[in-house]
């Protein structure tokens, strides 16, 4: 597969070195982006399949393996590691609304709790270019301890959007605003 490494662009420049600043677990060690081989792409669908939310919505593993492993020229799709072992998966796509979109976030159990998901959300504030004015990212209105995790790294609610992936779920659109972008046209 022949990815773009490009300096140029944005979430395009893997590997990453995260920075975990602790979390319940202690946090500590190497933590990774990297890009997600095909191999991985199938553990990690199979994996996510049977957690909420994607088991709420009856997401098959290989749906869910397909879009792990998918090549989109505005979509990157990493590896979360730390100490070297697969933690997890992130899919950011870019540019969208004026800032990068956070399509994807899961870690695997086990994973949780160490500071990696705090650590990827840095990441990605620090990678948007200059005058970018925000992030943003969709959490099933059921998904309570997403929800709480996201607005303790600084999203708000921006809309409630009835049915999108599914009848009687409804999502909610996330932003976190970046600072000293007031009045900038920035991407």
């Amino acid at each position: 597969m022949v990815r773009d490494v490009s300096s140029e662009r944005p979430f395009h420049r893997a590997p990453y070195e995260l920075v975990v600043r602790g979390g319940d677990g202690g946090g500590g060690g190497r933590s990774t982006l990297t890009w997600l081989d095909p191999g991985e792409a199938k553990l990690l669908g199979a994996a996510f399949a049977v957690m909420n939310p994607w088991a709420a919505y009856r997401t098959p593993a290989p749906r869910l393996a397909g879009f792990f492993a998918a090549v989109e020229h505005d979509c990157a799709r990493y590896a979360i590691r730390h100490e070297g072992r697969l933690s997890g998966v992130v899919v950011v796509r870019w540019p969208w609304l004026h800032g990068p979109y956070l399509q994807f976030l899961g870690l695997l159990e086990g994973q949780q709790g160490f500071g990696l998901g705090e650590a990827v959300l840095d990441w990605m504030a620090a990678e948007a270019p200059p005058g970018t004015r925000n992030l943003w990212l969709c959490v099933s209105a059921f998904n309570t301890r997403a929800r709480i995790f996201y607005e303790r790294n600084g999203y708000e609610m921006a809309a409630t959007i009835p049915s999108l992936a599914a009848d009687d779920i409804d999502e909610i659109l996330m932003r976190r605003r970046l600072p000293g972008t007031a009045g900038s046209a920035g991407d």
